[in-house]
């Protein structure tokens, strides 16, 4: 690449890169923008899809000015009525989710060539192509669930393209909009639906069966979801399967049922090799205090198996403080062990924030809040991180200081949130302080 092109990156926890992202409103990472002599952008990478040679042959084809940014633009203002540029352009637009630009386009696309014989291509995520036309349309529906606004477009495009490459896709995308905001008989018939195009697919019937369970309205039609999810794992359980179907067990007052899925032949059969599902098992028996025997067995086996792992130590202290064993949640991951990440912010931040919502080891917590300042002093996630620890542990002054930096260093997209934030600090009364 240096052959072409003098390269930079970007950082947006330093100064100049925090500016870079504003300049050119860089939503997500990793996202490669190829500038020209003037500074204008000629083309972008949203993304990076292995192998590299998929990524270098991309940035190959900006270099030759191959359907870029700036040579799309030109050619769809010589040539509004070519659908397969308005697609192209249209892609790019919505790579880096400018719903502005990218939608008239789409529906240029889906007017200009409503029989899909203008082009087809393979995206990177799917192997089978899909026409210009048919993206265009998923992309003209998937824009309204994007906070939930509106699921009809995507009910419409599954009707119209039943057996179509994007088929999997779109069910995927609506199942964010009924997972957790639909009416329960709506979200009844979607997951119906869903299954009945997927029969196999185990982790669709995992999410059916959670909703039932948030709902509490359907338990008996419930059965038969947690039969078939029970039918699909029994040769390679799931822990996260198990631990849903054991909840549902237990909530139709079936304790026996409940071990049968997710007691003791689970343990048997993963405690070699599978540290997590281990301490999916402890954390829900802790919750209950129940078979605290196997609960502490499981936890022991999975820091064997894994001692150095972070979020193997964070899920166990989880499953001590669930048994009342404060000190030895701490002794498993407590400042000692937060030393040995002590130049890694990244790994902090997870500390922390465990620690802010257990509301205990807060002065373990604030030191390594402090830490994480000090490494990535503009980073806005960090002070927000340390404000809610403030806020935890009582000290609201503080709290307002560290969530008013956040807003301060936050990227543009991020500080409405971080502004919401300090609001909310600002019109709460002063907190109890936490245990520290």
């Amino acid at each position: 690449m240096t052959k072409y092109f003098v390269v930079v990156r970007a950082d947006r926890d330093e100064e100049k890169g925090a500016e870079a992202f504003r300049k050119y409103a860089i939503l997500g990472t990793p996202t490669t923008i190829v500038l020209d002599g003037d500074g204008a952008e000629v083309d972008w990478i949203v993304g990076y899809h292995a192998p590299p040679e998929k990524f270098q042959a991309k940035v190959n084809r900006s270099v030759a000015g191959g359907e870029t940014l700036k040579s799309l633009t030109a050619a769809h203002a010589l040539n509004p009525k070519d659908a397969a540029t308005a697609f192209k352009l249209g892609r790019k637009y919505a790579e880096r989710a400018d719903e502005a630009k990218a939608l008239p386009l789409y529906r240029d696309v889906v007017a200009l060539d409503p029989a899909g014989q203008a082009g087809a291509f393979t995206p990177d995520f799917m192997k089978a192509p899909v026409t210009f036309t048919q993206y265009a349309e998923y992309e003209l529906a998937r824009f309204p669930l994007q906070g939930r606004r509106d699921s009809a477009p995507m009910r419409a495009y599954i009707a119209k393209y039943p057996g179509g490459p994007m088929l999997r896709l779109a069910f995927s995308s609506l199942d964010i909009f009924y997972y957790g905001g639909a009416l329960a008989a709506e979200a009844d018939a979607f997951y119906a639906d869903y299954t009945a195009k997927f029969p196999t697919e185990t982790w669709v019937l995992q999410k059916w069966l959670t909703r039932i369970l948030q709902d509490k309205t359907s338990l008996d039609k419930g059965l038969a979801v947690a039969d078939r999810l029970t039918e699909l794992t029994e040769s390679n359980p799931d822990p996260y399967a198990q631990a849903v179907i054991a909840e549902f067990y237990l909530a139709r007052g079936d304790k026996a049922k409940a071990e049968e899925a997710f007691g003791k032949p689970f343990i048997d059969s993963h405690l070699s090799n599978i540290a997590f599902g281990l301490l999916q098992f402890a954390d829900f028996w802790a919750q209950r205090r129940e078979n605290t025997d196997r609960v502490e067995s499981a936890v022991a086996a999975a820091l064997k198996l894994q001692p150095e792992n972070m979020f193997v130590r964070l899920q166990a202290a989880k499953v001590f403080l669930g048994l009342g064993r404060d000190e030895t949640a701490i002794d498993v991951f407590g400042p000692a062990y937060a030393k040995t990440y002590w130049d890694e912010p990244g790994e902090l931040r997870s500390y922390i924030y465990f620690w802010t919502q257990q509301g205990r080891n807060l002065d373990g917590a604030l030191a390594a809040g402090l830490r994480t300042i000090a490494l990535r002093p503009r980073a806005y996630y960090h002070w927000s991180a340390l404000g809610d620890l403030y806020l935890k542990m009582g000290d609201k002054a503080k709290a307002l200081d560290a969530a008013g930096k956040a807003v301060e260093f936050a990227s543009p997209s991020a500080k409405p949130a971080m502004q919401r934030n300090l609001d909310k600090i600002k019109g709460q009364a002063e907190p109890p302080a936490s245990k520290k």
